[in-house]
């Protein structure tokens, strides 16, 4: 499980460097607005305010041309351009824009100032039919005579002032408002600036994110808060796991260990298997015989051990090579393994020697196995054409301490031994430990 945390963690890291690397070098929204594009464009000048000034809108290409001849017959004369995107009911949110970009070169009198207006279309306060109560976010700029790119941050936008008071609007609809755009124009000064005004706009373009980033952050946190809520969860079912069995376990573990000789090493530093063959080592056995012996001693059923060892084994190392010693002791631990059933247990005990424990088996039961294997040994092709025979002692758990139950199987390897190899001794179990006469 940790190691799915760990791995949960990189991708969860790496998700959200990939998303702000995109955010900050990508995921671009862009509005681009050019001779070209489709939207309607019309031109409109102070004569339908009773002024007199004239204007004409050109297309040169993807170029947009506003040749004004402004008067000063009105008090605040102008030339405006005016872009229709869409109608009220299905107009843009510019909300998640942050600037806007406009290449334009102005030639003519005066300041060369323009104002870019973006209207806000809100039922609250607007009549869909009347643009003039649109809200008028404005700001006012002067490009260089030989055109430039202006930026222009839309935090710098303010609502025009003359607009909320002629249209009483409410305190709580004063602030700048662009999500609902149907509108934008570009529009001269409005100062008295007579002559002819050229202005020559390239484009028009409105720059931002798919996704802002305050709301990339909200969503970076809600994936980190859920990790950290699943990893807590996955945290607390293993401590309540441990708890359960940990006091249980602990001194009888550490007296088992001892039992088996594992000379004060902790059972998580061991590795549970042997590397040469495969099958368990006394670490991988710790657990599973403890709850075996337990189990064996309130069901009354009986638990049997067998040690095994291969007879001679110095003498395969020492004319054939520890190579062929090798294979020799894999081969007998299959040889072993393919006499025991699911639910027994076969150990590699060290060297040649080897344990076998048959839970619910009597003595007679065990040592027919026994009998069976050494007999199976004795006929079986081994490396090198060598001719192999093996001992076994077998006993059954009394009412004792494992370690006596284990130390009375391998005094009768040792009996098997010295009586001329090649055999069976079965060992029962002491009177003083037997346990109402169940063994």
């Amino acid at each position: 499980m940790p190691h799915l945390l760990r791995i949960l963690a990189l991708i969860m890291t790496a998700l959200t460097l990939a998303l702000l690397g995109w955010h900050e070098y990508g995921m671009d929204s862009t509005l681009h607005i050019d001779a070209h594009s489709t939207y309607l464009m019309e031109a409109v000048d102070d004569s339908s305010d009773g002024g007199s000034s004239k204007m004409r809108l050109l297309r040169q290409g993807k170029r947009i041309r506003i040749e004004c001849q402004l008067t000063d017959k009105y008090e605040w004369p102008f030339c405006e351009l005016g872009i229709k995107l869409a109608d009220p009911a299905h107009a843009l949110d510019f909300s998640d824009y942050d600037h806007v970009t406009v290449k334009v070169k102005y030639q003519g009198p005066g300041s060369h100032q323009l104002r870019l207006f973006v209207r806000n279309f809100d039922p609250a306060y607007a009549d869909p039919k009347r643009n003039e109560s649109w809200k008028i976010n404005e700001v006012a700029f002067s490009p260089k005579l030989e055109g430039e790119v202006v930026t222009i941050p839309l935090k710098s936008f303010s609502v025009a002032s003359w607009w909320i008071a002629n249209n009483h609007i409410p305190l709580a609809h004063i602030a700048v408002d662009m999500r609902n755009v149907p509108m934008i124009q570009l529009s001269t000064s409005g100062f008295k600036e007579p002559g002819l005004h050229v202005i020559d706009i390239d484009y028009i373009e409105f720059h931002g994110k798919w996704i802002s980033r305050e709301a990339l952050a909200l969503v970076l946190v809600a994936l980190w808060v859920s990790f950290a809520l699943f990893a807590l969860l996955l945290d607390l079912r293993q401590l309540r796991r441990k708890l359960l069995n940990s006091r249980r376990r602990e001194r009888a573990l550490e007296t088992l260990t001892s039992a088996l000789e594992l000379e004060n090493r902790k059972i998580g530093d061991m590795a549970r298997r042997d590397p040469l063959t495969g099958v368990r080592n006394r670490a991988g056995i710790l657990e599973e015989l403890f709850r075996e012996s337990e189990l064996a001693r309130s069901s009354g059923r009986p638990l049997a051990v067998v040690f095994a060892d291969i007879d001679h084994f110095k003498r395969v190392n020492d004319e054939f090579g520890h190579d062929t010693g090798d294979e020799v002791l894999k081969q007998f631990a299959l040889e072993l393994g393919s006499h025991i059933r699911n639910g027994d247990y076969l150990v590699r005990w060290g060297g040649e020697e080897f344990v076998l424990f048959f839970p619910n088996t009597p003595l007679e039961g065990a040592a027919a196995l026994a009998e069976k294997m050494r007999a199976h040994v004795e006929t079986t092709t081994w490396p090198a054409a060598l001719r192999m025979s093996c001992s076994f002692g077998v006993t059954v758990l009394g009412a004792e301490p494992v370690a006596d139950f284990i130390k009375r199987a391998d005094d009768a390897l040792y009996e098997a031994k010295r009586n001329g190899r090649n055999r069976v001794v079965s060992r029962t179990v002491p009177e003083a430990a037997q346990r109402n006469g169940k063994v």
